[in-house]
């Protein structure tokens, strides 16, 4: 289906062309995190899976299509009601609104636009800056996608929490200088930490990102996996982070 391009917007291949995904020529682009947390998702056959704060609806693109054979339905929530509609048109243009419905509205607002305990799974990509730290972008889209200005790490948590079931998962990306916090926030909601991942630039560099899985009401035991490395030493991808990405055309800034 040919998509509905505005004249501010772009269509960009994802995965080699098995998907197409529309983005803002300037504003707010999807990062690499979605795609890297994509393939840390571990989805269950018929999984009901929300993401909290879809943006441009990359995660549940992405999921949808890597595992398809999981036959999962997916819920995209989304403040901004530009980037909304955006992530939905994107999902006609891959001919997959069977699969997922993007849904605007605030994560903070969960308990009156869905029943408790209503999925098995939910993945986010939260903003990561603290209100008042760092400079905020002046496009609104990007800030409100970095920085904690509509919605905080504990807001997210806190959904996550009332929307899985028990023994459900939710998968988090977010920065490894504020894991403390993700695991803190992660026990709080008896979301227990289950499996850890972290990606570091390279190899000769800390970690950037970490990758989350927790559990709810799970028992405590944390596994940490082996560090994914993004690029090699010389430049150019790792040969791990290349098949994640799909050798997209370059995910945004």
């Amino acid at each position: 289906m040919k998509p509905a391009v505005r004249d501010d917007e772009a269509l960009q291949d994802l995965l080699r062309g098995r998907l197409v995904i529309i983005q803002k020529k300037s504003g707010y682009r999807f990062s690499l995190d979605p795609l890297l947390l994509a393939s840390f998702v571990e989805l269950k056959n018929h999984d009901r899976v929300i993401d909290l704060g879809a943006g441009s609806g990359v995660l549940p693109l992405v999921l949808a299509h890597r595992q398809a054979e999981r036959r999962a339905s997916f819920v995209g929530l989304e403040i901004q009601p530009d980037l909304a509609d955006m992530a939905a048109r994107s999902v006609r243009a891959n001919g997959l609104t069977e699969t997922i419905e993007i849904a605007p509205g605030d994560i903070r607002d969960v308990r009156r636009l869905f029943a408790a305990d209503s999925f098995h799974v939910v993945v986010s990509n939260p903003p990561y800056i603290p209100a008042g730290q760092g400079r905020v972008n002046p496009n609104d889209q990007r800030a409100q996608a970095r920085h904690e200005i509509s919605v905080t790490l504990a807001d997210v948590t806190r959904a996550a929490r009332y929307l899985v079931r028990s023994k459900g998962r939710a998968y988090f990306i977010y920065p490894s200088k504020r894991l403390t916090d993700l695991l803190a926030l992660c026990r709080e909601q008896r979301l227990e930490p289950q499996r850890l991942r972290l990606v570091h630039p390279r190899r000769d560099e800390d970690a950037a990102l970490v990758m989350l899985e927790a559990r709810r009401d799970g028992k405590p035991g944390l596994r940490v996996c082996a560090p994914l490395y993004v690029h090699e030493a010389e430049g150019g991808y790792s040969a791990e982070a290349a098949r994640i990405l799909g050798e997209t055309d370059g995910p945004g800034d």
